[in-house]
């Protein structure tokens, strides 16, 4: 099965979100987003495993959103990646990169099968229209560079989605809960704090 890890969008940023792929969709004939996949910001790109390894992705969710806290998000007008995908655009807090690093860094480095990829969270973003080609990127481009969504929101739930007959469904949403921190570096790598 397929499988991601991402943030949902809530309140006016998904009102927003949900209504411009709806909008783009219908406007431009491109792949309509709102069908197949809640608003959300990417934290992990999807990925494929069994029943005992999304089980295993899920208990270290847990683990980590256990002692983190949620972090401030403010979403703030557009951007692209080349001409292929349009995305409102994530200002880079440093506690919410800082947290989605942390977050893909335990993924990364307790779950070997774990694929990790260079630029994860770098770039953190809510796509509002993907696969296009060069003439209908110019045509949306064009419109939407002008305009300056601004919601300020907080990153406070991860979820993990699952692809079931071409829509990604929420399969777990596990909150933040802000605990004192129980993460803690050793090397290269974020190991469970032991209590003794």
């Amino acid at each position: 099965m397929k499988y991601f890890i991402a943030h949902l969008l809530s309140g006016d940023a998904k009102q927003y979100h949900a209504g411009l792929t709806r909008a783009l969709a219908s406007k431009y004939r491109i792949t309509p987003l709102h069908d197949r996949i809640p608003p959300h910001i990417t934290i992990k790109p999807p990925f494929e495993t069994d029943e005992a390894g999304i089980q295993e992705v899920e208990r270290i969710l847990r683990s980590f959103a256990h002692h983190e806290r949620p972090q401030p998000l403010v979403v703030n007008g557009f951007g692209r990646f080349g001409f292929r995908t349009v995305y409102m655009d994530i200002y880079k807090s440093v506690e919410a990169v800082s947290l989605v690093r942390r977050l893909i860094h335990a993924l990364n480095t307790n779950i070997t099968w774990m694929p990790a990829y260079p630029l994860e969270g770098n770039k953190l973003h809510a796509s509002v229209a993907r696969f296009l080609n060069r003439k209908q990127f110019r045509r949306i481009w064009r419109e939407l560079r002008v305009l300056r969504p601004h919601f300020e929101s907080t990153l406070d739930t991860i979820v993990i989605l699952k692809k079931e007959d071409r829509v990604w469904k929420v399969m777990a949403s596990i909150p933040l809960r802000g605990e004192a921190s129980g993460w803690v570096v050793v090397g290269q790598m974020y190991r469970k704090q032991v209590e003794v």
